[in-house]
């Protein structure tokens, strides 16, 4: 093989090989994008988009003034549940902060449910653009935890801690503002 050949050749290889690595890149960023939504359960433009809408009635009857110790209650258990180190053991940590997100997605549906139907007009208007830029800016706050340091677990958790912290404060405030209403 002469010199200019297998120099030919050489470039080749070194061609073939930045082709594989571009596509390589390519598919890895696709893949992963294509994980993320998969483990946050939807697309993200849909969950930035996301509206909230008040949820059906509930079955228990409470009188105006035990409403607002009522939820307060329920949100105190829940932190209780969140602290509590043997509920759902058995659990993968994932799943279980899945969970606790969850226990607190519902109870922040129904502090909001509630709260709505106590306020008329432009308040109530205005609350639920407010609740709406608070779920866009929850997400893209909580997405910020993902990164590519860590593994899809730990980006997990990450993610779902920043989560249910940001809806934590959010029923603290949703809570302060029932509790104001009842004061008045």
């Amino acid at each position: 093989m002469s010199k200019k050949s297998l120099l030919q050749f050489l470039i080749l290889v070194v061609l073939l090989i930045i082709f594989g690595l571009g596509i390589s890149l390519l598919l890895h960023r696709q893949w992963k994008r294509r994980l993320m939504q998969y483990e946050t359960k939807g697309n993200p433009q849909q969950v930035e988009a996301q509206e909230i809408l008040p949820v059906e009635e509930e079955d228990i009857e409470l009188s105006e003034e035990d409403s607002g110790s009522f939820f307060q209650n329920e949100f105190s258990k829940l932190e209780e549940l969140e602290k509590d180190k043997n509920w759902q053991r058995d659990l993968p940590l994932r799943r279980r902060y899945e969970k606790i997100a969850s226990l607190y997605d519902g109870e922040l549906q129904r502090l909001v449910s509630y709260y709505g139907k106590q306020i008329k007009g432009a308040e109530r208007d205005n609350f639920f653009a407010e609740q709406s830029i608070f779920l866009a800016e929850r997400s893209r706050e909580s997405k910020k935890e993902l990164s590519q340091d860590k593994t899809g677990v730990e980006e997990n958790i990450d993610y779902l801690k920043k989560y249910i912290a940001l809806t934590k404060m959010r029923c603290s405030t949703i809570l302060e503002k029932i509790s104001a209403e009842s004061d008045d």
